[in-house]
């Protein structure tokens, strides 16, 4: 069983319930947790939560070891914000949030459009960096919807895969660490 510490920035019970489905067991991180717990992890999910990113700076250390350490990170929102942070790339507040459900977004690698669902007031400025494969974008605005290492095991969204009811044209991205250890 492939085990996932989960970093809770204000999670929905959804999301246990797919990473459970998903055949995960699940370590989620307090202030209590011994040290020890990384031995015993095979990935790190970082949820989404509200607010600014930059309200979350306490988390930033510990996210930054699991990265120079290369577990596998996945992270949807909140946790996709502060992980663009990490990898230098900027962020600002929308003058309008994207909220609710139906919000189309393009895959410009293989033009496959995704409807999916969001709740956030921030996003992550596009740029071209070396390393990185983000194709993801929104329609409404052409705004940056994904990030993707292609070197180190990091990949993070800015809608809620879990959305219920609602779009479940991301629900797969809960099978990431799946297709890693296969």
């Amino acid at each position: 069983m492939i085990k996932i510490l989960l970093i809770n920035l204000g999670c929905k019970i959804s999301i246990f319930k797919l990473l459970i489905k998903n055949n995960y067991f699940i370590y989620e991180f307090n202030k209590n947790n011994n040290i020890s717990i990384i031995l015993k992890i095979n990935g790190v999910f970082i949820s989404n939560g509200p607010g600014n990113p930059l309200n979350y700076k306490k988390k930033f250390y510990l996210i930054l070891f699991f990265m120079f350490i290369k577990i596998p990170i996945l992270s949807i929102c909140l946790g996709y914000q502060i992980i663009s942070i990490l990898n230098k790339y900027n962020f600002y507040k929308l003058k309008n949030g994207h909220h609710g459900v139906n919000h189309p977004i393009i895959n410009k690698n293989n033009k496959k459009l995704i409807i999916n669902s969001q709740n956030h007031n921030f996003n992550i400025k596009k740029k071209k960096k070396k390393n990185y494969n983000n194709s993801f974008y929104s329609l409404f605005d052409n705004t940056l919807q994904n990030i993707n290492s292609l070197i180190q095991p990091l990949i993070g969204f800015q809608n809620h895969p879990e959305g219920c009811s609602g779009p479940n044209d991301f629900i797969n991205i809960f099978n990431y660490y799946n297709k890693i250890y296969e």
